[in-house]
């Protein structure tokens, strides 16, 4: 009896959204493992037996590919409904989600990669392994402003939903680092003197990475966009 009187008022409003707020995040953060571990489990079976590029993560087009572009658009919707539903961040959610959107696509369409390929070995003459990671540099602009606005969003945010957004964060930059480490490991003189292997290991952690830090941050913008949410509806319980 006295449980439900507690949770019918304001601070037992609170405590209840605190916990259901704590509850999505580690549910968005085994989605986020799950997902990692599945797609690595399936990626280095594949490598190793079917060899299907319809299976291969590091495949433009492949399963995992789409899989990446599609939490990367729902990242992209979650900023979206931010910028709808509160006009005062209206204009940073809007270029967030414009950003996002436009990753999601360039993963579809191979738009980095082509781009990269282009500036690397037309105008610089670089060898392909090396010229494909030129997107870096040519999406840093990009990248950091995503980077900052999810960023200053997520230290805006009750700490369940801040670790999740910059543990997505982290993840997205560990995976350009690795990415990175390609330059090396899919060098053919690398191949040949070493082997394949260090490149398939380096290939299934980057692509992990980032399926992984996508998940993170579409999943935590959502469940910031509920945690708000329930504290507008919270404030319109205490308005007398």
């Amino acid at each position: 009896m006295g449980g439900t009187a507690a949770a019918s008022t304001p601070r037992g409003l609170g405590v209840r959204e605190a916990v259901r707020g704590d509850a999505a995040a580690r549910a968005v953060v085994w989605t986020a493992v799950a997902a990692m571990l599945v797609q690595t489990t399936v990626g280095a079976a594949n490598e190793f037996t079917l060899e299907s590029a319809f299976l291969n993560p590091d495949e433009e087009g492949s399963l995992f590919q789409l899989v990446t572009a599609a939490v990367t658009a729902a990242a992209g919707a979650a900023a979206a409904a931010h910028a709808i539903i509160h006009p005062a961040r209206r204009r940073r959610f809007a270029a967030l989600s414009v950003i996002l959107f436009y990753f999601a696509c360039d993963d579809v369409f191979v738009l980095h990669e082509r781009m990269g390929e282009a500036v690397g070995e037309s105008l610089f003459g670089l060898s392909g392994h090396i010229a494909v990671r030129l997107w870096i540099l040519l999406l840093a602009p990009l990248l950091a402003a995503a980077f900052l606005l999810i960023a200053a969003e997520a230290l805006r945010a009750e700490r369940a939903v801040r670790n999740v957004l910059l543990g997505g964060l982290g993840a997205l930059v560990a995976a350009v680092v690795v990415e990175v480490g390609g330059a090396v490991t899919r060098s053919p003189s690398f191949i040949e003197r070493v082997s394949g292997k260090p490149e398939t290991l380096r290939y299934l952690l980057e692509e992990a990475l980032e399926l992984g830090g996508w998940i993170l941050l579409a999943g935590g913008l959502w469940v910031l966009l509920s945690a708000r949410a329930d504290v507008e509806v919270g404030a319109d319980a205490r308005t007398p």
